[in-house]
């Protein structure tokens, strides 16, 4: 037992190591291919924290790792075609193989396949660290276009009608997911700063929320005859309002913020946006309402009851900051 837990924090350990080296290495890469090489890094990173000794995990994992490996492909394709033409790489066919890391519409289908079954630390993780350098890969390389802008419409648009109704974790955070990417692409037209503001708020809800989720379950559901029930409390409502973008908390501040920016490039984007935000709050709600009715309670009361504070003063910096933004 004791030789599996040291095996266990070596692999973490190792795994935590390659995954922010790559992040680093592909920062400060000054080519494509170098940036390449990074992701590739941290798509092994990755798969040491998804793999457990459940079966659920090993599939997942393998999921996430064909499709990241398509998203290569595209990319390495992309950039040897460049080379041909004399070009640095084919824009098109690198925005694409970063869609399909990023789990951006049309490429979303693997988000919700790899997050069932896995842990809900392993979900955080895939869903943030694990985009950092597409994001930024983007931000840097495709600020502006029509590209960008049919990708940010499209996910959030898609992201917030598909979530609709769902009951169960992954497919919650999933297609919160595929909406809230929408709104970092759009981020990106107003750069590296406010993409990374967007960001911090998205991943601090989306952290807080799941970290008061005992597992992969149902948040609210009528199956075989019997209630079964979601892991409720006042924080996990008030971590959803957060993920959700409603005021005063940090995820408005961050939708606010890129809003702004979206405006003065695409008033049809920032019109998009707006109509998928408010198609989100109707399933954020929904599985509030229920959990309400249902009477369930928290898993991690004690922790529960303590965030809500902390929510309330996460939002202060972020109200400070998006003055300075806007």
């Amino acid at each position: 037992m004791l030789g599996k837990e040291m095996m266990s924090i070596r692999n973490l350990v190792y795994a935590l190591c390659l995954t922010l080296s790559s992040v680093v290495f592909s920062m400060v890469s000054p080519s494509w291919f170098g940036v390449w090489v990074g992701l590739e890094m941290n798509l092994f990173g990755a798969l040491l924290f998804l793999v457990n000794n459940k079966k659920k995990t090993v599939t997942s994992a393998f999921k996430y790792y064909f499709v990241q490996s398509f998203g290569s492909s595209v990319m390495v394709m992309s950039i040897v075609l460049g080379g041909w033409m004399g070009e640095d790489a084919v824009l098109s066919g690198l925005i694409c193989g970063l869609g399909v890391k990023l789990g951006a519409v049309p490429f979303h289908f693997w988000v919700v396949e790899v997050l069932d079954g896995i842990r809900p630390s392993c979900m955080w993780f895939v869903l943030a660290i694990q985009k950092v350098v597409p994001f930024c890969s983007v931000c840097q390389g495709f600020q502006g276009g029509w590209v960008l802008v049919a990708l940010s419409g499209a996910s959030a648009v898609v992201g917030s009608i598909s979530g609709v109704g769902s009951t169960r974790l992954s497919r919650f955070a999933g297609y919160s997911s595929v909406a809230h990417t929408g709104w970092s692409l759009a981020a990106c037209f107003g750069g590296q700063v406010v993409l990374l503001y967007y960001l911090l708020a998205y991943w601090v809800s989306l952290g807080g929320f799941l970290s008061l989720m005992g597992g992969d379950g149902y948040l609210s559901s009528v199956s075989g005859g019997s209630v079964r029930q979601s892991p409720f409390s006042l924080g996990i409502s008030v971590w959803l309002l957060s993920l959700g973008g409603f005021p005063p908390f940090a995820g408005f501040c961050g939708k606010v913020v890129v809003l702004m920016h979206v405006m003065k490039w695409s008033p049809v984007l920032a019109f998009f946006l707006l109509g998928s935000s408010v198609t989100s709050w109707t399933y954020y709600l929904f599985v509030m309402s229920m959990s309400i009715i249902g009477g369930s309670k928290s898993v991690y009361p004690e922790w529960s009851d303590r965030s809500v504070v902390f929510v309330f003063l996460l939002a202060i910096p972020f109200l400070d900051l998006m003055e300075l933004l806007l």
